[in-house]
């Protein structure tokens, strides 16, 4: 008797089976697809229209007429992946990602319903207008079918947000009290032996070398312990972004600079920069993520490793993209990689990232592991195109 227990249904396959989505449902909407194709570009005008009308939704599209024609372009895109199949996991996967950049640019979660049922009325349109009068009504429950199968993927990409932010706001307001007390009792002793130091070193000026040496792993580790409480105090500080436009080419080179600067060893790193991409973020924050990511790389890569920086556009995004040559990041540490006290390196703390995170997010950007071509790890970070960006 085989008592192993019943694989659990996929969330996209229990969304099919609620709506009746079936085979029969796929190859319409494949017809369907070359009638609808030309109507594309008028929906998206129209769907742009009801978008700007409305304040509430208008205020998340802070580009203004530059970041709006992006965005027909990628919603075209989505329109046009509605009819191309295959309806599988990897579909779910896609469409998934669209509900995120909703999440990340805080549009309103009702807008997605009225701007749903404006895409609904076209496509219904062209059904109505180019359907043979025995596909009429299949071809109405097929459309209708596959819109509210996108509908509740992207309800579920804010409900999965909404329950992240719940959880990562009670860890962090607890993680902050436990902080700012440790902050306050070891500034007092750093500061002692700080001064303490900078006192023998000038009674013993000049020390014998032997001892020189050891002065100077002193001072390192107090630079180490006082950067550690100051990443500590960042990571619950509600410091508001300062965004103003920023050139992708300057917080680049800025953070090559820093990066090399920290840095006792060479660093190989390859920079690839779109021209004329320009950003909508705080400056130092926005560095300060880059910074981050490419210490973490370099130590990832090695000596003989190399790291890559890429910065181009994602649609309403300006993307960077940092990849290196190291091991990867493990299976087990990707789903918790982003939370406070994570770690991938035997010496590190795990506040890195956490951080990165948190100024990603208030800037309205994001931050996520990607698949790149290095075969290390890579990490892509989002931040909002200013409106004088090229296009």
């Amino acid at each position: 008797m085989d008592e192993r227990a019943p694989m659990e249904e996929h969330l996209f396959d229990e969304i099919k089976r609620y709506v009746d989505f079936n085979a029969a449902d796929e190859l319409r909407l494949v017809a369907l697809e070359p009638r609808a194709a030309p109507h594309l570009p008028r929906i998206v005008d129209d769907f742009y229209d009801h978008i700007l009308r409305h304040t509430g939704a208008r205020q998340s599209i802070s580009g203004g007429h530059a970041q709006v024609a992006r965005l027909k372009v990628s919603l075209t895109h989505w329109l046009a992946g509605l009819f191309q199949g295959p309806w599988d996991l990897g579909y779910y996967e896609r469409r998934a990602r669209i509900g995120r950049v909703h999440v990340a640019i805080d549009l309103p979660q009702q807008y997605m319903f009225t701007a749903v049922n404006v895409i609904r009325a076209h496509l219904a349109d062209v059904v109505l207008s180019t359907a043979s009068p025995e596909e009429l009504r299949p071809e109405l429950h097929a459309v209708d079918k596959l819109l509210d199968m996108e509908l509740a993927i992207m309800l579920h990409t804010y409900r999965e947000d909404s329950l992240h932010r719940l959880r990562q706001g009670e860890r962090l307001a607890t993680f902050g009290q436990l902080v700012a007390s440790i902050a306050h009792e070891l500034r007092n002793p750093l500061g002692v032996i700080e001064s303490s130091l900078f006192l023998v070193r000038k009674r013993l000026d000049p020390a014998p070398e032997p001892v020189a040496r050891h002065f100077d792993k002193i001072e390192a580790q107090v630079r180490l312990s006082n950067r550690i409480i100051s990443s500590l105090l960042d990571m619950v500080r509600e410091r508001p972004a300062a965004p103003r436009e920023v050139g992708a080419d300057t917080l680049c080179q800025a953070a090559q600079e820093a990066v090399t600067a920290a840095r006792s060893t060479p660093l190989t790193l390859e920079l690839r920069v779109t021209p004329g991409v320009l950003v909508f973020a705080d400056p130092d924050q926005a560095q300060q993520v880059l910074v981050n990511l490419l210490l973490n790389a370099a130590d990832a890569a090695g000596p003989s490793g190399r790291v890559r920086l890429t910065a181009d556009t994602r649609g309403a995004f300006a993307r960077f993209l940092v990849e290196d040559t190291g091991p990867g990041i493990a299976p087990e540490v990707r789903r918790r990689l982003f939370e406070p006290l994570v770690s991938t390196k035997a010496r590190g703390i795990g506040l890195g990232l956490a951080l990165c995170k948190r100024l990603a997010e208030r800037n309205r950007g994001s931050i996520g592991l990607v698949q790149a071509e290095l075969p290390g790890a890579a990490f892509e970070f989002l931040l909002p195109l200013s409106t004088g960006s090229a296009e």
